[in-house]
């Protein structure tokens, strides 16, 4: 399962990649009271929030993997990846779907089906709790 747990880690930045660049070309585009709603800090804190944690996901990811090419032991960082970006798939979606309003559900903005599809990040490979255990077991609980 750590490889499948590599692979489901990949999908997951990849869904909060394409749900953060939906988010910011939307907010963008979207004008409130006379300005892009890019620019009102709310937004701006959704944005960051999810960049800095998607880029540290992403590294996590990128360290499983190269355990793995590498033949090391990469159990803990797999389930570590896979938990985390995991998570981050779904919050990402749904501060997307946020920054969209009522458009977030709507089947024609590509952040709607990122919604849907980040759940299903979260059991594959393992649910979270398996996740948690496997990393409790590898650190010697």
């Amino acid at each position: 399962l750590d490889g499948g747990r590599i692979g489901v880690a990949a999908m997951s930045v990849g869904v909060a990649q394409g749900a953060l660049d939906e988010a910011v070309k939307y907010a963008k585009e979207r004008q409130a009271f006379g300005k892009s709603i890019s620019k009102f800090q709310a937004i701006q804190a959704k944005i960051a929030d999810i960049s800095a944690q998607l880029e540290a996901a992403r590294l996590l990811t990128y360290r499983a993997a190269i355990e793995k090419d590498r033949g090391e032991n990469f159990t803990l960082t797999a389930a570590q990846a896979k938990l985390i970006t995991g998570r981050l798939a779904v919050r990402a979606t749904e501060e997307a779907v946020q920054i969209h309003g009522g458009y977030g559900f709507i089947e024609e903005y590509p952040v709607c089906r990122f919604y849907r599809d980040a759940k299903i990040l979260t059991i594959g490979e393992g649910t979270d709790e398996v996740q948690q255990m496997v990393i409790a077991r590898a650190l010697g609980c």
